[in-house]
């Protein structure tokens, strides 16, 4: 059995945060909220996730697509090529096809968070929180005068919240997830919406998250801090 990790992540949310919900009124920007809790949904996780990544590697072949990008075709991936209806090396579209799949098989982001190809290496929670709320009135800016809109009030529900937790399942490229975890942890990310103000600024916490390894059907699983983990 291929090893899996688990995570039991806790992030530090100073300002509170709100990830948005329905429109019920024009005037007032609400969070999602799912029967008494209010929702962080694995979706928005997993774009958090995958942003962070992306920001990491940097790769300009990523953001294009993976088109065009000069991969060695050696054989390695034939199976999985095959699986996909690729082993045609004679046709050139085909070609084509199999670099793509190579480059994105080698790519972190494809990997972890999953492409057209293959499915996702990671699983996200939801997220559910019993806070109260903050509301908070602005007024909209013209961007071109940087003066107040007259009549353009409005008001944002802010969850009060001071920390949040996620639950994650990653199946491969531990490396390079735990790569991105540790920038998570240095340089924070945000939550939701608000970002121009500071709401859903969200970093980390290294010492009070957690995780377990998962290598074997029957054995007991053991959470441990995450600052003990070593690869």
């Amino acid at each position: 059995m291929k090893k899996v990790y688990l995570f039991k992540l806790k992030f530090n949310t100073p300002y509170g945060l709100r990830v948005g919900g329905p429109k019920e009124d024009i005037s007032t920007l609400t969070p999602l909220k799912i029967g008494q809790y209010y929702v962080i949904p694995s979706s928005s996780w997993k774009g958090i996730f995958r942003r962070a990544t992306e920001v990491l590697i940097a790769n300009p072949n990523h953001f294009r697509g993976h088109k065009g990008e000069d991969v060695t075709d050696d054989g390695s991936l034939d199976e999985l090529l095959e699986a996909k209806g690729l082993e045609n090396k004679n046709d050139e579209n085909v070609r084509k096809e199999r670099k793509r799949f190579i480059a994105m098989w080698n790519c972190p982001v494809e990997r972890l968070y999953g492409s057209e190809y293959f499915a996702s290496a990671v699983t996200f929670s939801d997220t559910l929180i019993d806070a109260e709320i903050n509301q908070r009135t602005h007024v909209v800016i013209d961007r071109k005068t940087r003066k107040s809109e007259e009549k353009h009030l409005y008001s944002e529900q802010i969850v009060n919240v001071n920390s949040v937790r996620v639950k994650v399942i990653v199946r491969d490229r531990i490396d390079d997830w735990i790569k991105t975890l540790k920038f998570l942890s240095e340089f924070g990310t945000f939550v939701g919406g608000g970002k121009s103000r500071g709401i859903g600024y969200a970093i980390l916490d290294w010492k009070e998250s957690e995780y377990a390894e998962v290598d074997g059907l029957t054995r007991k699983i053991m959470f441990k801090p995450l600052y003990e983990l070593k690869l």
